[in-house]
């Protein structure tokens, strides 16, 4: 204290000169940026987005770029296009991306990104070094036919609505450190007519479903995963959890499945008593506990609960 005006102390001192520094940094680098031509820097970003697709065998197209500066650095593609590794083309009305350079300042990457489809909406925040990550998905109205999702994952054609939110953190390449959470709901779900596997399947709906799901050091535990209700042609409730593997295919099952099915996808499909009918519990439902792997499940009828 010298005549009654007190001197700011080195610990107040410390965070306002590291503030200010990141601060002439980011404008260094922001001026660099606005002095580049527009195609390198477009070209630059478009690299980045496409080598986050590359390991998932994604090769993404466009009709058109746009840079903007007006609300930070924006990187927009017109009518993006993704082609999935089986050849099916995923056509979006636009998608924009926003790369968060302060975590580019601290030898991180980080980005905002938003696709739409008409209505829908799926929006992604993600940071992380390395193969570390900590990400937050939202998902609003997202036709899962139209995203070709069931065809992807399981060869079913059909569709249905699916709304929510993910969030995740971890380092991809041990599962064992992840943790997070899932929750969405579902909302018209159906199953075209289709032959499965040498079976022919009648068409099935489903009015709504939802699946809430913790994700606790590497293994996802199912809080409730709920298709289905009521007079719906298809209904199913899981339990238990799946511990992952560093191989995903090889992540360890234990759950239970229960089956309920509508008399008319039953008199449609007339082998199907057959069977099923040794997981047939006294309310006509259908019960099974699945383990083994997830790349090869083991169902066991489980009938007695």
């Amino acid at each position: 204290m010298t005549d009654g005006i007190s001197t700011p102390s080195n610990a107040t001192k410390v965070p306002k000169l590291i503030g200010i520094g990141v601060l002439f940094i980011f404008c260094i680098v922001l001026m660099t940026l606005t002095k580049l031509p527009e195609v390198r820097i477009t070209g630059f970003l478009q690299g980045m987005v496409q080598s986050a697709l590359d390991p998932y065998g994604i090769y993404l197209s466009d009709h058109g770029r746009q840079l903007s500066f007006l609300k930070g650095l924006t990187y927009t593609l017109d009518h993006p296009t993704l082609e999935l590794a089986d050849q099916t083309r995923i056509e979006f009305d636009d998608l924009t991306v926003r790369p968060k350079l302060l975590m580019l300042l601290t030898g991180k990457m980080g980005v905002s990104a938003r696709l739409h489809q008409g209505a829908s909406e799926i929006a992604l925040d993600a940071g992380g070094k390395g193969d570390k990550i900590d990400a937050s998905l939202s998902l609003q109205d997202i036709d899962l036919g139209k995203l070709g999702v069931l065809a992807f994952a399981a060869g079913l054609k059909g569709g249905g609505i699916i709304s929510g939110t993910g969030h995740i953190d971890g380092a991809l390449s041990d599962l064992s450190t992840l943790n997070g959470n899932l929750d969405f709901k579902l909302k018209k779900i159906h199953l075209d007519e289709q032959n499965l596997m040498g079976f022919q399947i009648p068409s099935i709906n489903v009015s709504e479903g939802d699946l809430t799901i913790e994700i606790r050091s590497g293994k996802l535990v199912i809080k409730s995963v709920q298709i289905g209700k009521g007079t719906d042609d298809l209904r199913v409730s899981v339990s238990g959890d799946m511990a992952l593997n560093r191989n995903l295919n090889s992540s360890a099952l234990n759950l239970r499945a229960v089956l309920g099915i509508s008399d008319k996808v039953k008199q449609s499909f007339s082998i199907l008593e057959s069977i099923l009918g040794s997981a047939k519990m006294s309310d006509g439902r259908y019960a099974y506990k699945l383990t083994g792997s997830l790349a090869a499940p083991m169902p066991i009828p489980d009938p007695g609960k």
